[in-house]
């Protein structure tokens, strides 16, 4: 997963809250600032005093927009920017969280049908959480809707080990899974890997989507990480096609 940065995303590593603030500013400028035009970004030198950073931030800087596709750094050339790939929306090779995705449509979003259950770790979801069989699991099962319209359908597992003695029936569960996971749990996700895949659901999802007979969805089933390497949720969301995904897919 390649998250793009943001200010309020950094902090974490000292030092780097700078560089993800270069970061979110050179791609604010480039979609619509001072190089919305631009073919190249200016030398490293006079980005550095364009920004009033060091040299040091701005490698950094593009060097991460780099890895993300935005541009391409060639020897002899300078810093080429992508047009294609800045005006990807909905990368699934970034993190996508359901209600920003959602209102990027133009939609109002929100969750029902939230069921919260206590279940144990079947031998596969124990494997994928490093977890022994059997362990227990907090499911959670809810609907995202747009507007009126279902479009995702989402099934996550937490270890319950995580909620400390919090009751998890009393937790606000109709946000992002992943605020539950930092702000309850302390447990900050970095990364995901994801498996891809068409999938028919089964008839109590398909009922609560409202799918007709020929209609399948895609199912990102994800397991999730903290920068530990730990894993702390496994993730299943199906997609209905009221939304357009891209990928980005570097080849050196």
């Amino acid at each position: 997963m390649i998250k793009e940065p943001s200010p309020e995303s950094a902090g974490r590593l000292g030092g780097s809250v700078i560089s993800d603030r270069v970061v979110a500013q050179l791609l604010a400028e480039l979609r619509s600032g001072r190089w919305a035009g631009a073919d190249r970004l200016p030398a490293e030198l006079d980005l550095a005093s364009e920004l009033e950073v060091s040299r040091t931030v701005i490698r950094d800087a593009l060097s991460t927009l780099e890895r993300a596709g935005y541009v391409e750094r060639v020897r002899g050339i300078g810093t080429v920017v992508n047009r294609a790939v800045l005006s990807l929306r909905n990368r699934l090779d970034q993190k996508l969280e359901f209600y920003p995705l959602i209102r990027s449509y133009g939609s109002y979003t929100h969750a029902d049908g939230i069921q919260v259950s206590a279940v144990r770790a079947t031998p596969e979801l124990a494997h994928s959480l490093n977890l022994e069989p059997g362990a227990e699991l907090i499911c959670i099962r809810k609907r995202v809707l747009a507007d009126t319209a279902p479009v995702i359908y989402s099934v996550n597992y937490l270890p319950r080990a995580l909620l400390g003695g919090q009751d998890p029936g009393r937790l606000d569960l109709s946000g992002s899974v992943f605020e539950v996971l930092e702000q309850v749990c302390g447990q900050q996700v970095s990364s995901t890997v994801a498996h891809i895949k068409a999938s028919c659901g089964d008839e109590g999802i398909r009922s609560a989507m409202r799918l007709g007979p020929d209609d399948a969805m895609l199912l990102l089933d994800e397991v999730c990480y903290t920068r530990l390497c730990r894993p702390v949720l496994r993730a299943l969301s199906y997609y209905t096609n009221f939304f357009d995904f891209s990928i980005l897919r570097k080849l050196l």
